[in-house]
């Protein structure tokens, strides 16, 4: 019995190995096969159905051979995650979670959860139904008549994003999207398509959240759920142009010259210039004669890719066992189809091969690219103009300055940042960081025309105009004197300019012109729950009280009938202010000597902070009284012409036409 049992595993293995015989692939295919181990047969089944159509069989083969490290992540506590974000999607505006969600969540150790590797675990009948779709769209489609088979792979083929667990999203886009995009545009334009098919998704809703850091989330709970940060937002605007045969990828900074964080958005393979043209952020659409930028910094722009860039991973396989973004296997450099080619050629003081280009990242220098060693030099290129970059190398993990930090001006010329510490410069500082373009407009577009009035009975019979905002509150608390100090008042209201949203941080009431004896004060009007008055009068400027209603107001009752002499108001703003009372220090770059202390300075009562500092020299303030957390360490800058200048302040200039 037992020799019959072992006749009959040898017939299945010789039969098994016999079938496998039959593919004639190519070693590297066959090598892809050994890694899927119980899997083989499914990707065998896939190479066998398209033995006869030599296109979908190359499609097929491709995605094979580069789908060893790819991989997707499963676990009941994803779909959690979409019960914790449901109820954002009831909102009118962007309203956060509760503290208590966020920090359960973002304490909770995703990477162990099931991981499936994609070789090991895709099923045939997924990836035929994949590569089918994505084929007749490539073939049937008029604007795709230019795409070459290599961009078919790259943009319509891939069947998943990141590590989202995979789902079979293409027929529930298509079904939902395509009739949309036929009713309103039938061309053979790609841009025109692309940019229809972006104004459906925007007027379809998104909730922007980006307060919980989690694995990729799927494309039918994308689908489901339009909430969630920008590579969510970028995640299904991809997979909905996919769907509708529109040949995109996603491009992205993997660190940002002005935070720590990263930035994704889409591009369109224009297939009638051969060009692609980023959209889908900050309200970007794709234009062929006026490519849209967004007004970020970026330093180095990668592209995401689905095959394995090889010339990538040997560029920094010398760091490949460290957990950095750059050494993912699947990035292409873009950085020239954004910028004009620029390169620098700075001194290093080190005796190592592998130099990198590095950004300031909180406390410690986080590498984007790989520069080129000769003697006593490094050569770095294709980057953007008007960013701090510093040269270094690796020292057990670590990433430590081998050069001084340098920058290139508009004339691409290189200027090397090493301190002079005899001639120095008195500096007052009334930001801890740049103001953004985005907060700029809640300092200005949602307060300008703002209007207090006071009353004496709560119907507002005969109100008097205490305070008007009529420009840019660049301060971080405004004070207003009113123009009847001697006339006492039970009722206030604030009116919102026309079309915009009520959003204060803080609104404090004074009975005297001086703004020493406050008032205490509630609000009347029943509003959303979310509003959260209390952030109106909680002496936390950061907090915003919000109205999500055009041209929104709200009554107060003063709890006692008082003269307003004057009114402090903060609008909403990115809490980038010295606070008083906390102590500061700043630093300078020495290069390889590392850092060095300036000094330190206790926040004024005026949000101001002074130091005496080095010429010549990159800079970095420390807010040593909530250090460790993500915002004690600041973003760098010099001083130029006796200013403050950070990276954003050099604006944009070596742009691509």
């Amino acid at each position: 019995m037992k020799y019959l049992y072992r006749l009959l595993a040898l017939s299945i293995v010789f039969a098994v190995v016999g079938c496998s015989s039959k593919l004639n692939e190519s070693p590297e295919v066959m090598s892809a096969l050994d890694k899927a181990g119980k899997n083989r047969g499914e990707l065998e089944k896939v190479l066998k159905h398209y033995s006869k159509d030599p296109e979908k069989l190359e499609a097929a083969r491709w995605l094979i051979l580069n789908m060893h490290s790819h991989y997707s992540v499963e676990g009941d506590e994803i779909d959690s995650l979409e019960k914790v974000y449901e109820p954002l999607l009831g909102y009118k505006v962007n309203f956060g979670l509760e503290k208590e969600i966020i920090e359960k969540w973002n304490k909770y150790p995703f990477y162990t959860l099931l991981r499936k590797d994609d070789i090991r675990s895709l099923k045939a009948d997924y990836l035929i139904d994949n590569i089918d779709r994505a084929y007749d769209d490539w073939k049937n489609i008029s604007w795709n008549k230019n795409l070459s088979f290599d961009e078919f792979c790259e943009l319509l083929l891939p069947y998943n994003i990141g590590d989202a667990r995979i789902r079979s999203w293409r027929k529930t886009y298509a079904d939902h999207f395509r009739p949309k995009l036929d009713s309103i545009y039938q061309g053979d334009d790609v841009v025109e398509a692309a940019k229809q098919l972006c104004r459906i998704i925007i007027a379809e809703g998104w909730k922007y959240n980006d307060e919980l850091i989690t694995p990729h989330r799927d494309a039918n709970m994308l689908f489901n759920h339009r909430v969630g940060c920008n590579r969510d937002y970028i995640d299904m605007i991809t997979y909905a142009m996919r769907s509708c045969g529109i040949p995109v990828a996603i491009d992205q900074l993997l660190i940002s010259p002005e935070s720590k964080n990263s930035h994704k958005w889409v591009v369109v393979k224009d297939t009638k210039t051969g060009r692609y043209i980023p959209f889908g952020t900050d309200s970007m659409e794709p234009d062929r004669d006026n490519p849209p930028r967004d007004k970020r910094k970026k330093g180095k722009v990668y592209r995401v890719t689905y095959g394995e860039q090889k010339s990538h991973e040997e560029k920094f396989m010398n760091i490949r066992s460290l957990p950095l973004k750059i050494t993912q296997p699947f990035l292409r450099d873009v950085t020239d189809e954004y910028f004009a080619p620029d390169s620098a050629t700075v001194p290093v003081f080190t005796d190592k091969k592998n130099v990198y280009l590095a950004l300031p990242v909180l406390d410690e220098w986080l590498p984007i690219d790989a520069g080129k060693v000769k003697k006593d030099s490094v050569t770095f290129k294709n980057f953007e103009g008007g960013v701090f970059y510093v040269p270094v190398v690796v020292n057990n993990s670590v990433f430590d300055a081998c050069g001084y930090p340098f920058y290139t001006d508009y004339k691409f010329e290189t200027h090397i940042l090493k301190p002079d510490t005899i001639h120095k410069t008195k500096i007052v500082m009334e930001r801890t960081m740049p103001l953004r373009n985005s907060y700029a407009r809640y300092l200005s577009d949602f307060v300008i025309g703002a209007v207090i009035e006071g009353s004496e009975d709560e119907k507002f019979t005969s109100p008097d105009t205490l305070m008007v905002i009529e420009d840019t509150l660049f301060k971080r608390r405004q004070k207003f004197v009113t123009p009847f100090p001697n006339k006492e008042y039970s009722y206030l209201r604030y009116s919102a300019p026309r079309d915009r949203f009520v959003m204060i941080g803080e609104l404090e009431l004074y009975s005297d012109r001086d703004a020493k004896n406050k008032l205490t004060y509630s609000v009347t009007d029943k509003l959303f729950d979310r509003s959260r008055t209390f952030n109106l009068y909680d002496n936390n400027l950061a907090q915003a009280f919000t109205i999500p209603e055009p041209g929104g107001k709200f009554h107060m009752k003063l709890d006692n009938k008082s003269t307003v002499g004057s009114i402090r108001f903060t609008a909403r703003n990115d809490g980038n202010f010295p606070i008083p009372g906390h102590n500061y220090e700043l630093l300078y770059q020495d290069g390889p000597n590392g850092w060095k202390s300036v000094g330190k300075c206790i926040g004024s009562k005026d949000y101001m902070l002074e130091f005496t500092v080095p010429g010549n020299a990159l800079l970095k303030l420390v807010d040593l009284s909530s250090f460790g957390s993500n915002r004690s360490h600041k973003q760098v800058f010099t001083i130029l012409n006796g200013k403050i200048v950070y990276s954003l302040d050099f604006g944009f200039f070596n742009l691509r036409p």
